[in-house]
């Protein structure tokens, strides 16, 4: 048998379509011509690297020119308007007051370190499931199907004890599907389970990759803070609002504050703390009334509301796929190459937010685009006229969005390693569906399962960790609730953040060993054949690259 002959077309894409692309990571592309060729017995050849691509350039000056126009906004119309200090010539000085008989007092530092502990805790958690999936990745996938299972049918035992039989049907239906679905699937696991462990392998080699992916939910949390600053700026108060206290009709302009909860003194308190109270004064510029509830009602276009809404999920989604690019660079770096170099990470992040963000950028504006679109039909099903004309469509938009995530999952893949435009990577992940569509889809689905429970399952013992260091510090009943929920959303999330960077490794293995699995064979024999060995069990002949 000769892996990687001549004849080997990459799922009816022919190989040479890929030797005349121009790669942004060309060293990935001559590593995987020189493994060809000496799988053939011929000589390896280096050839001159072509020349290095900006792809879909419009794209990322668009990206950078909205991302100078939201900054602009927070700093100069966000920040003024919440420190108080905007023009009230135009808008209402908005004042957030506190309550002057409340006692506002932030936790101690014993709380304070139980949180910090219970992130360290939910990321130490997370690096050991990677580990596990490395060492037992079947075992896992077998364990975490059968948990989803029993879980299904557990709570149908227990709504059907309680008298709720519609989600006690409800239950037992799914868990007799999900064992239906596993059924089907059982020989599909094994090489999902070398899948999710070489995986494990290959972004384990870069440790680098995780503090990455920490430092990308870093930026998604500033990106919030300076969109919701943005946000701040742009609404404006409606300029037909008008309020009546004691017969009289005040324009919105004289509205001179708005606090929550606060007192105006002894004559003017809000009768209720959790309402507004509003202050006006008439032209005369003398008597003063106060009323409970909003004084100006602040709004803006439809829209303007539209576009801060693409642009909030714009950002997001690139900075999301930016760590997927970066992750699937590296992984394929380890795929065709022995030798790693010193700074594989770093030059995959360089590729990343230069030659291949336009391309990440485009990507990411489709998904914004539907994910606002479904925003605002979700807000406008608040009119009961048309709710389910706007839930029918709402839902269908719901799935062209899975769709197209799921499409940009591997495309992006494509852009990472062999440097394509979003164009030329979208014909690519066509070409994989076609011919592995549904391999594909289980393989993922397996996968994502076990990495699901894996984060459920570091939630709920960070949560249990932040409870017993509340125990023993001695805290109050009340702290020892907060800290068991910081410790599980903690866990969770920390575990997310880690197990999505196997979840990117996943997906470029795939890609890799459905392109060019020779390449593997030649770098790192020893996974090679264990996934190939895999395959075999699969698909029942000598393994998938002999069936080439």
């Amino acid at each position: 048998m000769q892996y990687g002959n001549s004849n080997v077309k990459m799922h009816g894409v022919p190989a040479t379509k890929f030797a005349q692309a121009v790669p942004v990571q060309t060293n990935l592309l001559h590593a995987k011509q020189a493994h060809n060729m000496h799988a053939q017995g011929g000589p390896v050849q280096h050839q001159q690297a072509p020349e290095r691509k900006f792809n879909d350039v419009g794209f990322a000056v668009l990206f950078w020119a909205h991302f100078a126009l939201i900054v602009a906004l927070g700093v100069t119309k966000g920040l003024p308007e919440l420190n108080g200090t905007a023009d009230t010539s135009s808008i209402a000085d908005y004042k957030y007051v506190p309550p002057s008989d409340v006692e506002v007092s932030a936790p101690g530092t014993e709380i304070i370190g139980g949180i910090v502990i219970c992130l360290l805790v939910g990321i130490a958690l997370a690096l050991g499931y990677v580990k596990l999936c490395l060492m037992w990745g079947e075992s896992l996938i077998h364990t975490s199907t059968r948990c989803m299972i029993a879980i299904y049918f557990i709570f149908g035992v227990l709504f059907a004890m309680s008298g709720y039989m519609g989600g006690a049907i409800l239950c037992l239906i799914c868990g007799a599907i999900t064992c239906c679905w596993y059924g089907c699937v059982q020989r599909h696991i094994p090489f999902a389970g070398q899948n999710l462990a070489v995986s494990c392998d290959a972004a384990s080699q870069f440790p680098t990759l995780f503090m990455v992916a920490f430092g990308a939910l870093l930026m998604n949390m500033v990106w919030n803070i300076v969109w919701f600053l943005a946000l701040v700026g742009v609404i404006q108060p409606s300029k037909s609002a008008v309020v009546t206290i004691d017969s009289a009709t005040y324009d919105y302009e004289l509205c001179t504050s708005v606090a929550f909860g606060a007192g105006f003194g002894s004559e003017y308190v809000c009768a209720d703390e959790q309402n507004d109270c509003c202050g006006c004064e008439d032209n005369e510029g003398g008597n003063e009334a106060f009323k409970d509830g909003a004084c100006v009602s602040a709004t803006m276009t439809q829209l303007t509301y539209f576009g801060m809404l693409v642009s909030f999920y714009w950002g997001s989604t690139v900075i999301s796929n930016v760590m997927h690019c970066v992750t699937a660079g590296a992984v394929a770096t380890w795929w065709f190459k022995t030798d790693l170099g010193s700074t594989p990470v770093f030059d995959s992040f360089y590729r990343a937010m230069t030659t291949s963000f336009g391309s990440i950028c485009l990507g990411s504006l489709l998904v914004a685009i539907l994910k606002a679109t479904r925003q605002m039909l979700r807000e406008a099903r608040k009119n009961r006229n048309a709710q389910m004309f706007l839930c029918i469509i709402e839902c269908c938009l719901s799935f062209i969005e899975s769709l197209l995530e799921y499409f940009n999952r591997y495309a992006f893949c494509y852009v990472a390693i062999y440097g394509m435009d979003f164009k030329s990577a979208g014909k690519a992940v066509f070409d994989l569906f076609r011919s592995k569509g549904w391999t594909t889809i289980i393989n993922d689905d397996l996968i994502d399962t076990a990495l699901s429970f894996g984060c459920l399952g570091c939630g709920i013992l960070t949560g249990f960790i932040g409870w017993s260091y509340s125990v023993g510090i001695g805290v109050s009943s009340d702290y020892q609730l907060v800290l068991f929920i910081c410790g599980l959303i903690a866990g969770y999330a920390m575990s997310q953040v880690t197990l999505n960077v196997i979840s990117s490794a996943v997906a470029t293995v795939f890609v890799c060993f459905a392109e060019n699995p020779a390449a593997l064979q030649n770098t790192r024999p020893e996974r090679f054949n264990q996934l190939n060995n895999a395959w075999r069990t699969y698909q029942g002949d000598n393994g998938y690259v002999g069936a080439f």
